[in-house]
């Protein structure tokens, strides 16, 4: 039996993480032995094994490599998290050793960043208990979770920190809510909200405030139930057995796989999510539910959440869509992401790497230089690290560029507009406040973008004033709606 040795393999604060170290300790625990090299004291010799897992921590830029083993390095979110370092440590690792990436977004981002050959890149996707998280009885679900006489539920399940966005799905939830009357359409959320965000934290503290304040505006508190995230794990198979849609529009920088759309494919939810990062993987647009576009900007990353919510309304609407999407989605996750086909990957991982041990380490990776900073500053409060710091690796996670505005276009303010502390007009966005630049602060714009405005009715196209409405689009400040404009036209 091989013998693979083990940095950081200890028990992680981080719930994904850690469930994602169980899933790695029982998958190769049933083929290789597995050392833990952390425990050798300093004098002592290290152990011979055949390939090294580096689950956590510094250790394989920071420690010599024993004996010219092989590293099989997880990268978690660290290709985007951890990008701006990468560059000076890259050149420890050497091609035959291997990166475990979530995504396919993080394969493009490693590819960026080596010049020439990347250590072998092996996607693995992770696994759901799928015999769990298994299509349940809708009605059995809604009646012993003690939900509301309803016709429809849409879930949201998160962390509750805003670059999850529960204040883009309660303000998307509201307007499905108005469009499918006069059946009622319930909203479940299942999830904590935390007091701090390891990157870009503008506000986590306040954010649950900002949502009891959201709920209130929104008049939706009669619609709207809500679980703590210490359910069960059969208690959340069960909360997403009553949902009909699962509306996931995520924006956070490291998100490269997502457990909770997987969990409610499995149990024949159709996801309703973000472009974004590992959920361009997972979801299936038009099979297993649907994808919202998302682009980057000075102001963060931006979601047409427009296009979200006609996507819910239309399979909420359609009970033959909604039944094919529920079989396509069970079937989806059950195919793809089960705990045997996740294994195997991730055996085969190592069972690889161990295999080129008699080729050798070959070629030091060489990293690419780093891209001419901006010269353009962010629209968004100072944080450390800053956002421009994630800018390029994010580019890969989001799908596609800001929108070009045409005659047809309709713009809106990403956000409501407020004054912040700084005296800065900002964007009420916990997860991405970006400023309105001072020189447009008392524009008429301001106000006639509150809701949705023909562009024309703005600007004149091809004059400047033209140009700085594109270039509001361009900063994430204004948000152009594919969807929107394609109800224009229809109209």
């Amino acid at each position: 039996m091989h013998r693979i040795g083990t940095w950081g393999f200890g028990p992680h604060e981080w719930v994904s993480v850690e469930r994602t170290r169980k899933f790695y300790e029982r998958a190769l625990r049933r083929r290789f032995e597995l050392v833990d090299l952390d425990a050798v004291g300093e004098g002592e010799p290290t152990p011979p094994v055949d390939a090294i897992l580096s689950f956590h921590g510094s250790q394989w830029f920071s420690q010599p490599r024993p004996a010219d083993t092989p590293i099989v390095l997880a990268m978690h979110g660290g290709p985007v998290v951890s990008h701006a370092g990468l560059r000076d440590r890259f050149p420890h690792l050497h091609r035959n050793d291997t990166l475990l990436l979530n995504c396919r977004s993080d394969a493009e981002i490693m590819q960026d960043l080596c010049e020439g050959p990347t250590p072998h890149l092996v996607r693995l996707p992770l696994p759901v208990d799928t015999e769990l998280f298994t299509p349940y009885d809708q009605g059995d679900c809604r009646r012993e979770l003690e939900l509301p006489p309803c016709d429809h539920v849409l879930g949201f399940v998160c962390r509750l920190v805003p670059q999850k966005n529960l204040h883009v799905f309660l303000r998307a939830f509201a307007r499905i809510r108005e469009q499918m009357a006069p059946q009622r359409v319930v909203a479940l959320v299942v999830g904590n909200f935390h007091t701090s965000y390891p990157v870009l934290d503008y506000g986590c503290a306040q954010y649950r405030e900002h949502i009891a304040a959201l709920v209130q505006r929104l008049g939706i508190a009669e619609d709207l139930v809500c679980f703590p995230a210490n359910l069960s794990d059969e208690e959340l198979a069960m909360a997403f057995g009553a949902m009909d849609v699962l509306l996931h529009p995520t924006s956070a920088i490291d998100e490269n796989f997502g457990y909770v759309p997987v969990e409610a494919m499995a149990c024949g939810v159709p996801v309703v999510g973000a472009a974004h990062g590992g959920l361009k993987d997972s979801v299936r647009p038009g099979v297993t539910g649907a994808l919202m576009p998302t682009w980057i900007t000075r102001s963060g990353i931006r979601i047409d959440a427009d296009a979200g919510v006609d996507a819910v309304v239309r399979i909420m609407s359609d009970a033959d869509r909604h039944e094919a999407m529920s079989v396509a989605a069970a079937e989806h996750a059950s195919s793809g992401y089960s705990e045997a086909v996740c294994s195997d990957i991730l055996c085969r991982a190592f069972e690889d790497a161990i295999a080129r041990r008699a080729q050798g380490l070959g070629e030091t990776i060489v990293t690419t230089s780093p891209p001419t900073p901006s010269a353009e500053p962010s629209l968004l409060p100072p944080t450390v690290p800053a956002w421009e710091s994630f800018a390029e690796p994010v580019a890969r996670y989001v799908e596609t560029a800001a929108p070009t505005l045409t005659d047809d276009s309709h713009v809106r303010w990403a956000a409501p507009l407020v004054r912040w502390g700084d005296g800065r007009l900002r964007l009420l966005d916990p997860a991405w406040p970006a400023a309105l630049p001072v020189d447009l602060e008392d524009d008429p714009w301001v106000e006639a973008c509150a809701g949705p405005q023909h562009a024309a009715s703005l600007a004149t196209p091809g004059t400047a004033r033209w140009n700085t409405l594109q270039r509001l689009v361009d900063d994430g400040l204004l948000l152009v709606s594919a969807a929107a404009q394609q109800r224009g036209a229809a109209a």
